[in-house]
């Protein structure tokens, strides 16, 4: 099942990051307007490694990370995506 979403980085150098996982292998890509920083190139099963990090921004600079969790059935099978901007959580996202 493919997941994509897009969120805003920074207020004097706005930047558009957007999270991509696609395909039977969990590839998940993340760019930054429009250009790839991240390509994990896929993984059958769970996503490894499981979080990305990346800076955003030249002279507004901000730490993005990309953390996904995937918990085993046993554990209630619960899968999301938590964004995290500058160490602190930003937002959760179905997965």
């Amino acid at each position: 099942m493919a997941v994509s979403f897009t969120f805003g980085v920074g207020s004097q150098e706005h930047h558009d990051v957007t999270v991509q996982v696609a395909g039977v292998r969990n590839r998940v890509t993340v760019s930054v307007d429009g250009t790839v920083a991240v390509d994990s190139g896929g993984n059958l099963g769970n996503v490894m490694p499981n979080v990305f990090d990346l800076e955003v921004g030249v002279q507004e600079r901000h730490m993005v990370s990309v953390r996904f969790i995937a918990q085993q059935i046993i554990d209630g099978g619960a899968r999301y995506i938590d964004v995290f901007i500058d160490g602190r959580f930003a937002f959760r996202h179905d997965w």
